[in-house]
């Protein structure tokens, strides 16, 4: 089924349950109507909502009621107040800027209705209707397997059918090790590059190559033909965010990022020289970063980031390897009732954070001195500007590059004034 064709069925089922304001107008009983409405999406920047209606006196208020449709505990709706000159005929309209309140995903639905009123004190208030904030740059094309949805425009099918398989791989591996499972449905948009990506995105930052959108239970990820190994890695870790994430929502906490990034970690495979070689190093060095500390947003500094990202492979292997996943899987769930941080490990392990660094290190076999980190700077992690691993030891492998070349031009330039 193509992405036409699913908003086809979409559409269909909306008219079967809201009327369509735009089909025939909404009648009072003292004439105040509804000529017209719409909504028209410009993704990823706006949105513009439009009305017309009259009545036998003058009309003074219309407004604009709008929710966008995402998993919350809050039944969040937005309401604009829309300016126009009273008269008996009226038009109005107001434009969502998403540069102003940050974007949405691809395929996004907001459920807006109109209220309206006019000098006499009669009301209309109209039946709520759906809009799709749709990426249409692309001809999108669709493979669903059991609860997730792949859409790609570039490449053929059996590129789709090596990442849904990568994707099923994944979800396996996660039940297996954890006993994770997606609890809705997913819908993951492929994009043939990343600077395809971050054009569905506001202000996106240069490195961005995949989001995960959890409250949306969408991905969104760059993968061209020819860096098919990285992105099935890349996908992977964003979709075992993603799975978490639909495993503990609640109202109250989140999880540890350590747990969070840990999983995901731990979901692609074995770690890459330089997570190895930096906790290593650290082990060597008597310099791990405490359980506590990566229980927070990494730091922004590159060595810092990717020891975060290797102790937290470590720590949740070592959950794993020593306390079986029906033990993770109760952790996970635990986080669902709304458990603190230390509340989740005493229950399920019977130790807090700082007694589960303790027999971490025990396990490494190194002492138990944390060395706490001295940059505060913190690159937050969240569903717009998650920067995957891979980032962050490319961005080390540039920098290391660039102090090179910088001694090579001093050591030139010193050279060069000695003679």
């Amino acid at each position: 089924m193509n992405f036409k064709s699913k908003k086809a069925i979409l559409l269909g089922a909306i008219v079967s349950l809201f009327p369509l304001l735009n089909l025939a107008p909404v009648h009072a009983e003292d004439g105040l109507r509804i000529v017209s409405s719409s909504a028209q999406a410009s993704f990823p920047l706006t949105i513009s909502f439009s009305i017309a209606a009259e009545s036998d006196v003058d009309i003074t208020d219309i407004r604009l009621h709008y929710k966008v449709l995402r998993h919350s505990f809050a039944d969040v709706t937005a309401e604009v107040y829309l300016q126009f000159v009273s008269a008996l005929e009226v038009e109005a309209s107001w434009d969502w800027d998403m540069r102003r309140t940050g974007g949405l995903p691809p395929s996004t639905g907001i459920q807006y209705w109109w209220t309206v009123k006019d000098a006499g004190g009669d009301q209309i208030e109209t039946s709520p209707v759906i809009v799709w904030f749709d990426d249409e740059r692309f001809s999108w094309q669709s493979l669903t397997q059991d609860m997730v949805t792949l859409y790609w425009y570039n490449g053929d099918m059996p590129f789709a059918e090596e990442l849904m398989l990568a994707i099923e791989d994944a979800l396996d591996w996660l039940e297996a090790d954890t006993g994770a499972i997606p609890q809705e449905a997913i819908e993951i948009y492929i994009y043939a590059t990343s600077q395809d990506l971050r054009g569905a995105m506001i202000f996106p930052r240069e490195w961005t190559g995949g989001v995960a959108y959890t409250a949306y239970g969408r991905i969104a990820i760059g993968i061209g033909l020819d860096n098919l190994d990285w992105g099935k890695r890349a996908l992977t870790h964003e979709l075992t965010h993603l799975v978490v994430h639909q495993m503990t929502l609640n109202p109250y906490s989140d999880i540890p990022t350590w747990l969070d990034e840990g999983l995901a970690m731990r979901s692609e495979g074995s770690l890459t020289y330089y997570y190895v070689n930096a906790l290593n190093q650290a082990i060597g060095n008597d310099s791990l970063i405490s359980v506590q500390s990566i229980s927070s947003p990494f730091s922004a500094l590159t060595d810092l980031a990717i020891l975060s990202y290797a102790e937290s492979y470590s720590v949740v292997d070592y959950l794993i390897t020593t306390h079986g996943k029906n033990k993770m899987l109760e952790l996970l769930e635990t986080f669902r009732e709304g458990a603190s941080y230390d509340g989740a490990l005493m229950e399920v392990y019977r130790f807090d954070t700082s007694g589960l660094y303790r027999r971490w290190c025990e396990y490494l076999s190194v002492p138990v001195e944390p060395v706490e980190p001295e940059e505060k700077v913190v690159v937050m992690v969240n569903e717009v500007s998650r920067m995957h691993p891979a980032f962050v030891v490319t961005l080390a492998g540039l920098a290391t590059v660039f102090l090179v070349l910088l001694s090579l031009v001093a050591e030139n330039w010193t050279w060069r004034r000695a003679l």
